[in-house]
């Protein structure tokens, strides 16, 4: 995956002031990992002890984006965001996380465990608070006695499988499971992986992207060792200029017409868009990802090996899994974070001297084309720009340069009218809380929570 930062993931201003309050400056490594996935709706089987930092970041920030992007919404919603922990004492840490990083957006959050009042804890799952934090046998109690289900969950988080396996609680979280009746994505973490907890994520998982378990596919075996990659085989990536990968990519392909060509992308949505894309310019293509039943995947697959069409998009399915001999060309439309992956799609180009990879390598990739040149024995080489995209890079710079010259007078005469504006706007702020001084928790002490001007927000948005 590619190394982003806070600012390169695109967050809502919300979340972003956020993120500042509780001091989280640069994404940690799992954080890296997880949080593009789980922003682009995928299932994700995380491996994660309560050493690993950012842990629980890795699954808030995406939480409250998904929140705040849906909260202009005009249906009412009931508990968006259910976390599931078998210990209390976490699912306070989370709790208070998840206040401290959705402030800014006004996020209601709740706790149900086994240490509170129950009638109060019932109340708060009979509202519909936007994030509930529970543990599951007292949430199930509750479910059950009430004969309630939740109807508008969008990503359901478990923590600690391996705790719930060995408490015996894989019952609870399936019939847990049976009571969302909403469409929902689901993040597992785990600190180790054995038959019991791949049997669990197979229940509450749908062909899970899985980070940290280097040695496990998604449908629990051991990938084989990836192959080393050919030496005479052509390795090459090309800089792509901001928002002109799709051009840089069909520029390529003209220019490099090949008889059969993989492609892999980040996601199904970058193939269905890739499809579109190539069904236009004439081109045959088909796709495989993560969501296709095993006959249209087996259908699709024997229409590429076959002959039937030129190209192959793939996502959500590493090139381990793949049974192919007769590539000529693999293309990352995205580049892959791990090496081994890329080991993998080197492999399939059988024909090493008349075959090649290419890597089309945005911004935000370079990070992991580096890993991959030093990591590879055979570094790929950076290949020029085509000429249509330097064409093209050439116009957007003489266009940009234009209407900048317009604007400057522009800019000039409403600038005073700004400035007052933004005096005014800093003017009216609301004073921002201060992670540090929230050692109490939401509840803190009642002295506490009576002094000052953050005691007095604090009451307005937690009451």
């Amino acid at each position: 995956m590619s190394t982003l930062t806070f600012d390169e993931m695109n967050l809502s201003p919300e979340l972003m002031s956020g993120l500042r309050d509780v001091n989280y400056q640069e994404p940690t490594k799992i954080q890296q990992s997880v949080i593009p996935l789980a922003v682009e709706g995928k299932d994700v089987l995380v491996k994660a002890t309560d050493d690993d930092k950012g842990k629980y970041g890795s699954f808030i920030i995406p939480a409250l984006e998904r929140i705040i992007q849906t909260k202009d919404d005009e249906a009412e919603k009931g508990t968006q965001v259910l976390v599931l922990t078998p210990n209390h004492e976490d699912g306070q840490k989370i709790d208070e996380l998840f206040w401290a990083m959705g402030y800014h957006a006004q996020v209601e959050c709740a706790t149900v465990g086994l240490d509170g009042k129950r009638e109060e804890q019932e109340q708060e799952v009979k509202e519909g608070v936007q994030v509930l934090v529970a543990n599951p046998g007292r949430l199930l109690n509750i479910l059950e006695d009430n004969l309630m289900v939740l109807r508008d969950v969008e990503l359901l988080v478990i923590d600690k499988l391996e705790d719930i396996v060995s408490y015996s609680m894989g019952s609870t979280i399936k019939n847990i499971k049976k009571r969302l009746i909403s469409e929902f994505q689901t993040l597992g973490y785990a600190a180790e992986f054995n038959d019991e907890i791949k049997s669990l994520a197979d229940f509450i998982m749908d062909e899970p992207e899985v980070v940290g378990f280097e040695q496990v596919r998604s449908n629990g075996q051991l990938v084989e060792e990836p192959p080393e990659v050919p030496s005479q085989l052509k390795q090459g990536y090309i800089k792509v200029p901001n928002r002109m990968k799709i051009t840089t990519l069909m520029a390529h392909i003209d220019s490099s017409p090949t008889d059969t060509c993989a492609i892999f992308t980040a996601s199904k949505r970058g193939t269905d868009r890739l499809y579109r894309v190539l069904r236009k310019r004439n081109y045959s293509a088909t796709s495989l990802h993560g969501k296709l039943s095993d006959e249209k995947r087996a259908q699709r697959f024997a229409n590429f090996t076959n002959g039937d069409v030129q190209f192959l998009l793939i996502a959500d399915i590493s090139a381990a899994e793949l049974d192919l001999d007769n590539v000529k060309q693999v293309i990352n439309y995205d580049v892959p974070g791990d090496p081994d992956e890329y080991r993998y799609r080197a492999g399939l180009v059988r024909d090493g001297k008349a075959g090649r990879i290419v890597s089309l390598v945005s911004k935000q990739d370079r990070s992991d084309i580096n890993q991959l040149k030093n990591e590879l024995g055979e570094a790929p080489q950076e290949l020029p720009l085509p000429d249509e995209v330097k064409k093209k890079v050439r116009e957007r710079k003489q266009k940009k340069g234009k209407n900048k010259g317009q604007n400057r007078k522009k800019g000039k005469r409403s600038r005073g009218k700004r400035s007052k504006k933004r005096q005014k706007s800093n003017e009216l702020e609301l004073p921002k809380p201060s992670y540090d001084k929230l050692s109490g928790g939401r509840k803190g002490e009642n002295n506490d929570e009576e002094k000052g001007v953050l005691g007095f927000f604090k009451k307005l948005f937690t009451s």
